[in-house]
């Protein structure tokens, strides 16, 4: 009777490893991986890539809610990484490519795992992640981001392709065309792998959700929404935040609307839009996003702004997010990693180090932006305006003004506004409200392995004020960055390198938080306590690990105060002038 029981659970897991062939059997169909040799020496992993979880959302699916895939009959070849979502990669940044790129056909998954289950149910936690840069640009998965050094420890990793831009969040404010399909699509992805993951050694009651920049919104997004309860366990926030202002883009259906004039349709109701649209073109659409925003929207409401994104939905049955986060209650149980990088402005002010000149415009035309969704936005060109807007100089610039010899005072404000503010705002909500642990951190370290950051110092023309790390940078030394392979090789091969150590320290952070909701279990030579509201606690990350207490609290207050003083002058939403009376 025991031989019977050892055979069916022998069977239920259907792994075969024979000449090379690694196959295992899901509830949609047979899949067929390949072995990968690791870039660490001897070590090898497993890969299952560009499995579908849902039907591809084109004709009649397009701008509708994720469907399951069906399941196929033959063994379903799962060996390389499929096309992204459709998408149009901007030269906003350095990239190989510029242009469209991408398919509509694009809803699957890839599972990446250090071992197979024969007659054993391995269950080793669970890492899936979420990469997009604000919704507009996704990853290529592991074309991109190799998950060696993640696996290595005991961890399945695992990636979920979804739609973005117009195509995942279009929305008209109605039931019909609410928004956030971009959403059901991970939604869809997490069930599929929360049911299967254990055939590939993964524990489905084990699934840390992981995000950057946009991926870090969509996971935060996840954690408070009904529908998605049940399907993770714990959560990683890098860099990105449902708080900053561009996490949420405004009005949605005016955006819907200027995208169906860019291409020269109307669009008079929801399935009047949905029809005018399901003829044109991928590439159309997409490349059409970016004139669905007016030019002016983040200089007159001083709020950053994305063209499509996650919304509020009008209440209905299958409804993801029906209001604000600021003005809903924190609804979060399980352990929490945030954080960001310590000069992520190096990014986003680029061209200011490739042509410092342009700094003077900088000034002339200088760029308020409140730093979260605050209730209020002040006149432009208005004297209150002009207040504000030299206080923000008087704080941030030496000397009250952008000068083109110090362009890292602008680095830190453009940073302060876009990321750290919004995501300390995040941590100290999060500190005071939910009941799990909390743990906030800084990289701050600068090396070989940068990628971003040395992307953009190729070209610069000034290195001032580019200390520490850039937007992203800290990837790389969680995956293996493609681009930058042989530099791992050298590294891996010298034990005194010092980039070598913040590799061991961050992969060993991430997965211990993976498998037991704490980044520095017991026995760990440093401490890494969960952030008080009183101290925020929070571990920085370089060379050397530490501990820091109420970091950068003076720009934290200097924020508090700004706020707090013009919305209290704001009538109906804005700051105006107060007019003489006669």
């Amino acid at each position: 009777m025991a031989g019977i029981k050892l055979s069916v659970v022998f069977i239920a897991f259907v792994i075969n490893v024979i000449h090379c062939q690694v196959i295992v059997d899901t509830s949609l169909g047979k899949v067929e991986g390949i072995e990968i040799k690791s870039i660490v020496k001897d070590e090898k992993f497993y890969s299952f890539m560009g499995i579908p979880y849902g039907k591809a959302p084109i004709g009649e699916l397009r701008f509708k809610a994720p469907e399951p895939h069906e399941g196929w009959t033959e063994v379903l070849s799962a060996k390389k990484e499929p096309k992204p979502c459709a998408q149009l990669n901007l030269p906003v940044r350095p990239l190989k490519k510029y242009g469209f790129s991408g398919q509509e056909d694009c809803l699957k998954l890839g599972i990446h795992t250090p071992k197979l289950p024969e007659n054993e149910d391995l269950k080793m936690p669970v890492i899936v992640f979420l990469y997009n840069e604000y919704f507009k640009v996704s990853h290529n998965s592991t074309r991109d981001f190799g998950p060696d050094f993640i696996v290595r420890e005991n961890v399945v990793f695992a990636s979920i392709n979804h739609r973005i831009g117009s195509l995942g969040f279009l929305a008209f404010e109605d039931e019909i065309l609410p928004g956030n399909n971009g959403l059901r699509d991970i939604i869809l992805g997490l069930k599929w792998i929360k049911e299967n993951v254990h055939k590939f050694g993964g524990d489905p009651d084990n699934i840390t959700l992981m995000g950057i920049e946009g991926g870090a919104t969509l996971v935060e997004i996840l954690l408070s929404s009904p529908k998605a309860k049940g399907l993770y366990n714990k959560a990683i926030l890098q860099s990105g935040t449902i708080y900053n202002s561009i996490s949420l883009p405004t009005k949605p259906k005016e955006k819907a609307n200027a995208l169906a004039k860019q291409l020269e349709k109307t669009a008079v109701t929801s399935s009047n839009l949905i029809s005018e649209l399901s003829h044109v073109s991928a590439m159309e659409l997409v490349s059409a996003e970016l004139l669905s925003v007016d030019a002016d929207e983040g200089r007159d409401t001083q709020m950053a702004s994305v063209p499509f994104g996650p919304v509020v939905e009008p209440d209905h049955p299958d409804a993801i997010m029906t209001s604000m986060p600021e003005d809903t209650p924190v609804d979060m149980d399980v352990p929490i990693m945030i954080g960001y990088n310590s000069r992520e402005g190096i990014g986003m002010a680029e061209r200011y180090l490739r042509k410092p000149q342009y700094l003077t415009f900088a000034e002339r035309d200088f760029l308020l932006i409140l730093s979260t969704r605050s209730g209020f936005h002040l006149e432009l060109n208005s004297e209150i305006y002009k207040a504000a807007e030299a206080e923000i100089k008087d704080f941030y610039f030496e000397e009250g003004y952008v000068k083109i010899s110090k362009p890292g005072e602008y680095l830190t404000y453009i940073a302060d506004v876009m990321t750290f503010y919004p995501i300390d705002y995040a941590l100290r909500r999060y500190a005071n409200e939910s009941n799990a642990p909390v743990y906030y951190y800084l990289f701050d370290y600068s090396g070989e392995l940068n990628l971003r950051k040395n992307e953009v110092l190729d070209g610069a023309l000034t290195m001032e004020g580019t200390w520490g790390a850039n937007t992203g940078d800290e990837l790389c030394y969680l995956f293996v960055c493609k681009q930058i392979r042989k530099t791992y090789k050298k590294i891996l091969s010298d034990e005194d390198a010092e980039e070598l150590n913040v590799i061991r320290n961050m992969v060993k952070l991430w997965t211990n938080f993976a498998k037991s909701g704490n980044p520095t279990p017991e026995g760990s030579p440093v401490k890494w306590v969960p952030a008080t509201p009183e101290n925020k606690e929070c571990m920085v990350i370089s060379d050397e690990l530490e501990v820091k207490t109420k970091l950068y609290e003076d720009r934290i207050q200097f924020w508090e105060n700004f706020i707090a003083k013009y919305k209290a002058m704001a009538v109906e939403g804005v700051v105006r002038d107060k007019k003489d009376e006669l």
